[in-house]
């Protein structure tokens, strides 16, 4: 097991960004601290070979040229808010705007577009990083200075945890989550994702309008595209004509889960042709199932690959999209100086 720093270029101001690689369990993980992003994760197949499993870049500039959170640590609300929300005041808060009329991942200044600092790094029973984020007051674009942190660990075989935290100075949504794109046939591969089959437990779904901005009420997923529960493969499952595929050309759709706090299994994903299976375990309760539909060509991927149509899929454990705007969602608003947490297990195997 091993863990070590080394550089991954510079920012255009000449802060330098640091590369992080943890090697133990049986996987490889490399975490940047631009965005407290994880930039590659090395896992094997049936045939033992170890692949890249993560969309991302080779160098910082490739994270820089388009905005495409691949790896990266999203906050300070994860997922969209429609313009802003109202105060426990009654006053209502804008937020700043990146994505129509929501504030998409926190908006223009989100988590995933500073450069995070070192807090430690070392062994824990295999190798972990973990990076610290500090915003003033408003430097966000929401009231209120945060501190956050997001901690990287493979603590047994297969097994990559990313737990992350937060405080506040003031009243806020809180809401973090990791974007990694995955595709289990390997970051380079010609094959999308459309191929992998897709098991996610949960019996409900949140349906969006033209902004991707829920409707309302989540909705059964019983005789859906959304109903996931006995596993589907996901170009079969996804029906251009269905309404809401066609709002986004694909999934981007937040599952419901019950918010009770507890790790649960909410998702397992399998790629037939590698054998690599995932499943992953959290707290929140809702996820995010995004099939990379947006990915044009344009993205510079490691090894010179670019990034088309359904090259790689999110899984994104989180709370609910537009929460701070809907009576009757998980509740998302955290005091001041209370500490947000949240935790991911990525658990890696063959089939």
């Amino acid at each position: 097991m091993s863990v070590r720093r080394e550089d991954f270029g510079h920012m255009p101001d000449g802060r330098a960004v640091d590369r992080f690689l943890l090697d133990g369990h049986g996987l490889s993980a490399a975490v940047i601290s631009y965005g407290a992003s994880l930039q590659s994760l090395f896992a094997p197949g049936r045939d033992g070979a170890l692949d890249d499993v993560v969309l991302g870049g080779d160098t910082i500039d490739a994270y820089l040229d388009e905005r495409r959170f691949f790896g990266a640590v999203v906050g300070r609300y994860a997922n969209r808010i429609r313009k802003g929300y109202v105060d426990a005041s009654g006053a209502f808060v804008a937020l700043p705007l990146n994505d129509g009329q929501n504030c998409l991942h926190g908006g223009p200044a989100g988590f995933d577009t500073h450069v995070w600092s070192l807090a430690e790094f070392g062994e824990d029973g295999g190798p972990f990083v973990e990076l610290a984020l500090d915003l003033g007051d408003g430097l966000d674009g929401f009231p209120g200075a945060v501190s956050a942190r997001a901690r990287y660990w493979i603590p047994a075989a297969g097994e990559l945890v990313l737990d992350l935290s937060a405080t506040v100075s003031e009243p806020s949504p809180v809401n973090l989550s990791g974007h990694s794109y995955f595709n289990l046939d390997g970051a380079g591969s010609p094959e999308t994702i459309l191929g992998h089959v897709l098991r996610v437990g949960a019996e409900a779904v949140l349906p969006i309008d033209e902004g991707s901005i829920p409707l309302g009420a989540p909705v059964d997923v019983a005789g859906t595209v959304f109903d996931f529960r006995g596993g589907g493969v996901i170009g079969e499952t996804m029906d251009p004509a269905d309404p809401q595929i066609a709002l986004t050309g694909g999934y981007d759709h937040n599952f419901c889960f019950s918010d009770t706090g507890e790790t649960r299994l909410l998702a397992q994903l399998h790629a037939p042709s590698s054998g690599r299976t995932l499943s992953i375990y959290s707290d929140a309760p809702g996820l995010q199932f995004y099939t990379g539909q947006f990915l044009d060509g344009s993205a510079h991927g490691k090894g010179g690959v670019r990034y088309g149509r359904h090259a790689g899929l999110c899984l994104e454990p989180q709370s609910w999209p537009d929460s701070p705007n809907h009576a009757g969602f998980p509740g998302v608003m955290l005091p001041a100086r209370a500490t947000y947490r949240h935790t991911i297990r990525y658990a890696f195997g063959v089939q």
